[in-house]
């Protein structure tokens, strides 16, 4: 048996995307998957507030490390981590909240409004148009719940995040972070 069959465990291969699939493909002309939404997009970043907080002064600040949100528009989700397979190596991450628009400012206002510090902050966050933002928004309310999110949120489902090892320790953002890190510290000669 599989660590992720256990019973307390969250099985690591299911997901529950099916009802949301279902209803994007009946609704848009050009439907996106769940899954290319969650666990493919591309942009994620895991955030260690509290590191962060700490070593500010040596290394990124928020900004920095969101720097690939800059000027964009999409559909994000902030995730919590709830388990890990080492079996097949796929984390599980439970979405807490969704959120739509512009994401860099909407964003660092939920980190700052919403994040407890001591929380690691798992980000994904989907570039597209504003109007089809608000749809897919919409669609992921009506069909999962999410503890953070207070209006408009009917679902009733669990959203699950099935992310790679790799993914989720070093998300999409290494090389930007690094050219940033570089520009700021021109001294190292990175």
């Amino acid at each position: 048996m599989h660590y992720c069959e256990y019973e307390e465990q969250i099985p690591c291969l299911t997901n529950d995307y099916d009802k949301f699939d279902s209803i994007c493909k009946t609704e848009l002309a050009t439907p996106v998957s769940a899954d290319e939404i969650i666990n493919l997009s591309g942009f994620c970043i895991s955030l260690h507030l509290d590191l962060i907080e700490e070593f500010q002064d040596d290394f990124l600040s928020i900004n920095e490390l969101l720097i690939g949100l800059k000027g964009k528009s999409g559909i994000y989700h902030l995730w919590v981590e709830k388990g890990h397979c080492e079996d097949h190596n796929i984390r599980s991450m439970i979405c807490v909240y969704v959120g739509k628009g512009l994401a860099l400012n909407r964003v660092k206002k939920h980190i700052k409004e919403k994040w407890p510090a001591e929380e690691t902050l798992h980000l994904s966050f989907y570039e597209c148009e504003n109007r089809i933002s608000k749809y897919l928004e919409q669609l992921f309310l009506d069909t999962y719940n999410y503890h953070l999110n207070t209006s408009e949120n009917l679902g009733e489902g669990t959203l699950y995040g099935r992310w790679s090892e790799e993914r989720y320790d070093i998300g999409t953002e290494l090389q930007n972070n690094a050219d940033v890190y570089a520009q700021k510290n021109p001294e190292l000669g990175i």
